[in-house]
């Protein structure tokens, strides 16, 4: 059912597809492609913000994921039906009682530095994002993993204390060299993987440059270098593309910005929907946004079809819980917080936040009711949204400021909890089961500190069974909580865009953001 779904959504995606050159599809073959074509041997693509880190140990942002998929393998691939396709195993087995997997790995693969790839590799891998030291990101994922064992070079076998419904999904994991990890940091701007790319300079907040790995053992891949560069600002980004000086952008990017390139005909542009969604985070622990009220004032205040009419143009749509409405584990009748400026202030006065000295603000025990929502330079579009929210809010007496810093910055703040109120969005929800990341108590990324024993529960429920019906229940009462509680507004679900040079052959879109098929992909001169 799940992957019939997603199946349907793709084909739906794929005709409403925009193109600048009025052709546009999913897979796009671009230009002319004829016989006796020429081709250049560099393809220059921006992304919004640096990977920090290519360690795929460490890394936690988009452009450290979508560049990183392009120098590493993982054991698995995920498909564009997020179906598991063969990568660095050829094949595996999964036993009965779900507690054994058992990998048969591919031989004759090297590592970037002609090291020879075998299954100490990959022990080496998950040994190390499951060391707490490590302090990985998504360690949660593979916590149910007690060991992994190498019976011989090419066979890997892990062993579970508990079934995980969703583990097979998350072994796309990169697999990394014995010994990376001595030097985490360096390994990060200097990695070594198996995959058709090798990293041949970095440079901070600029450039990235890919060379072709001739031994992959795909095959040789279609382009010789690719540059990578960050453009932050999201007109800026589209701006380079129509001037010809970079090749292929990706989402992020300004629904406004959009209406500028649909008549470029030397441009092709695919929309298709995305596996991601934008939010409002909150830190619970905070002593103002602590109070439930507070919360759900501010989510009552939030006017979602207008952020998504007037600030995404309709491109990103309305969101309603952390599921995705294109989920298997999606039901409509989950019920969320309405647009009520009554109801706002309703809940503000049951609580006893009033404006008890006449300033316009409202307060309690002494205490104004006053905040902070931060997010990042590198979105306009979150920008607009914190500043909507601003104003929309200090109409029922609350006194907000806003804080907008570059991405390192915020990222680094939401991570050590030291935000109120945010806006960011999470990507590649390939299944339900990356709620335990954002919900789970002490989640690897539950930046607001929530803590429930139903939610626990219900996340460790959808990882116990295999059964679709009962791993939907969990997550819809995970969803419904959230809601409740208030810990994330969904603020809108999230489109992908792609837009390339029509002269660029063999992308193919995937709805997770994945860039990967640009090894394949070579652009005419």
């Amino acid at each position: 059912m799940k992957k019939k779904l997603l199946s349907l959504l793709l084909v739906s995606a794929m005709c409403v597809s925009l193109s600048a050159c009025g052709g546009g599809s999913g897979d796009s073959d671009g230009g002319d492609g004829g016989e006796g074509t020429a081709y250049r041997d560099e393809l220059n693509i921006a992304v919004d913000v640096d990977a920090e880190t290519y360690n795929p140990i460490l890394t936690n942002n988009t452009s450290g994921n979508r560049v990183g998929q392009l120098i590493f393998n993982g054991l698995v691939r995920l498909d564009n039906e997020l179906v598991p396709q063969p990568a660095l195993a050829e094949s595996w087995d999964i036993s009965e009682d779900g507690l054994t997997y058992t990998f048969h790995l591919r031989t004759g693969v090297k590592f970037h530095d002609g090291a020879d790839f075998t299954s100490a590799d990959v022990k080496y891998t998950y040994d190390e994002i499951m060391n707490e030291e490590n302090n990985a990101p998504y360690r949660n994922r593979y916590t149910a993993v007690t060991s992994v064992e190498c019976p011989d070079d090419e066979t890997v076998v892990f062993s579970l204390d508990t079934t995980n419904s969703a583990l097979i999904a998350y072994m796309d994991l990169g697999i990394i060299p014995q010994g990376a990890m001595d030097n985490a940091a360096a390994f990060g701007t200097a990695p070594i993987g198996t995959g058709p790319y090798k990293v041949d300079g970095y440079t901070l907040n600029s450039q990235t440059v890919l060379k072709a790995n001739a031994d992959y053992w795909e095959g040789t891949p279609a382009t010789e270098t690719i540059n990578v560069y960050v453009i932050n600002d999201n007109s800026t980004r589209l701006a380079s593309l129509e001037s010809g000086d970079v090749d292929f952008v990706c989402s992020p990017l300004t629904a406004s910005d959009l209406e500028l390139v649909k008549n470029n005909d030397e441009l092709v542009m695919n929309m298709v929907p995305g596996l991601g969604f934008t939010y409002l985070g909150f830190n619970v622990e905070d002593p103002i946004i602590g109070d439930l009220a507070v919360r759900q004032a501010v989510a009552y205040m939030t006017d979602k079809q207008n952020i998504s009419d007037v600030i995404y143009s309709g491109m990103d749509t309305p969101g309603k819980t952390p599921l995705l409405s294109s989920s298997w584990a999606y039901d409509d009748s989950l019920t969320d917080y309405e647009y009520s400026k009554e109801k706002a202030e309703a809940a503000l006065d049951e609580a006893g936040w009033v404006d008890s000295d006449g300033d316009g603000i409202r307060d309690k025990d002494g205490t104004p009711l006053a905040f902070t929502i931060s997010t990042h330079t590198d979105d306009t579009s979150r920008f607009q949204v914190v500043e909507y929210l601003q104003n929309q809010l200090k109409e029922i007496g609350m006194d907000i400021d806003v804080s907008v810093t570059e991405w390192a910055s915020f990222s680094d703040a939401m991570m050590q909890h030291n935000v109120q109120v945010w806006v960011a969005g999470w990507l590649n929800q390939l299944d339900p089961d990356r709620m335990y990341d954002m919900f789970y108590t002490n989640g690897g990324s539950n930046y607001g500190c929530y803590s429930n024993a139903d939610v626990d529960a219900a996340l460790d429920g959808g990882r116990l069974t295999s059964d679709e019906g009962e791993r939907a229940e969990h997550y819809q009462l995970i969803a419904q909580t959230v809601i409740d509680e208030v810990w994330y507004v969904t603020l809108v679900e999230q489109a992908y865009v792609s837009i390339h040079s029509n002269k660029l052959e063999g992308y193919t879109v995937y709805p997770s953001g994945s860039i990967y098929t640009l090894w394949q992909s070579k652009i005419a001169e």
